[in-house]
């Protein structure tokens, strides 16, 4: 299970330890620098820090260096020595160029560029068609930034999709589903913003909320969504929510209305798990939703109180945990 984002990069990716393949210059890098137990770790290659070599240095003595072949997990970073963010699609193309290098990959993430070296929204992936069709055996793909298109997809044994963004478009909604992936238990996606790009609605949703896109999901995390109210709602009858053990509504604006909406719908009793986490809830919805759900593991951590407006004569506004 890929770990939240909030502003950090990843500690630990595929259940396995980072290690941070970077340097300031070539030299730096000392032979018994890199662990021998190749397969042990997940392996974040990029630059790290400002003052960093660029990908263009790191990449080639990463594959020089380090036993590809054995490699499991592998995490893309900041390709550009300006860390703004951009050219993630280069370090994309330079990867899907050595695929064969990688035969034992099981896990990949696409631009794990933490805050303070860009805001989400600077983060330019590229679609991630290319490299599934190139890795076969991926069983995990996690991608952060705004992806502004993809193409529908087809992998026979993905289990895993986390897209983290501040504002994913309808259309890339649209496109995941209806795409092919008959193996896939976890999705993840970060709906964000319209400011940003996203507020994807219960059209956009549909197919992923009709099931049969989804034949074998049982993780459904529908996240960081300014219009959490609106997908609660189209949660309440989706045929999907049969089918899950566990439903994530966490990081964005739910209030009482969403979970009232969730709640009138179909029984969730057969969850193991609902994460809404980051929420606008009363103290009496809480309270309805322990006694509702009794035998549910809920998560409503992060009760927060709507915002003074910015203007005068403005209406107090509530907010997503992610959205620059």
């Amino acid at each position: 299970m890929i770990e939240e984002f909030r502003s950090d990069a990843l500690a630990v990716f595929h259940d396995l330890p980072v290690f941070v393949f970077s340097f300031e210059h070539p030299e730096d890098l000392s032979p018994g620098d890199t662990p021998p137990d190749v397969e042990a770790w997940a392996w974040r290659v990029g630059v790290a820090e400002y003052g960093d070599a660029t990908g263009e240095d790191i990449f080639p003595l990463f594959l020089e260096t380090v036993d590809t072949q054995r490699v499991k997990a592998l995490i893309l970073g900041v390709w550009s020595g300006d860390v703004s963010g951009e050219e993630i699609d280069v370090f994309q193309r330079e990867l899907l160029a050595v695929a064969d290098r990688f035969p034992a990959l099981e896990a990949l993430f696409i631009a794990d560029v933490p805050q303070n070296m860009a805001e989400i929204s600077w983060i330019e992936p590229a679609d991630p068609g290319p490299l599934l069709a190139a890795f076969p055996g991926l069983r995990v793909l996690g991608m952060r930034g705004r992806l502004d298109r993809i193409e529908p997809f087809t992998h026979a044994r993905l289990e895993e999709l986390v897209i983290q963004s501040g504002g994913l478009p309808p259309e890339v909604v649209r496109a995941l589903g209806v795409s092919t992936l008959p193996a896939l238990t976890r999705l993840d996606l970060y709906l964000g913003t319209q400011s940003y790009g996203g507020l994807a609605g219960a059209d956009d949703l549909q197919a992923i909320l009709g099931g049969d896109a989804l034949p074998a999901l049982r993780h459904l995390g529908l996240r960081d969504a300014e219009n959490a109210d609106e997908v609660a709602a189209g949660l309440a009858h989706a045929p999907v929510v049969a089918g899950l053990e566990s439903l994530d509504l966490s990081l964005g604006t739910l209030s009482d209305v969403g979970a009232a909406a969730l709640l009138s719908g179909q029984p969730l009793t057969h969850l193991k798990r609902l994460d809404l986490h980051h929420h606008f809830l009363s103290d009496a919805m809480i309270e309805r939703l322990y006694e509702a759900l009794p035998s549910v593991e809920l998560d409503l951590s992060e009760q927060l109180e709507l915002q003074a407006p910015y203007r005068e004569g403005d209406e107090p506004y509530r907010y997503v945990a992610l959205a620059e």
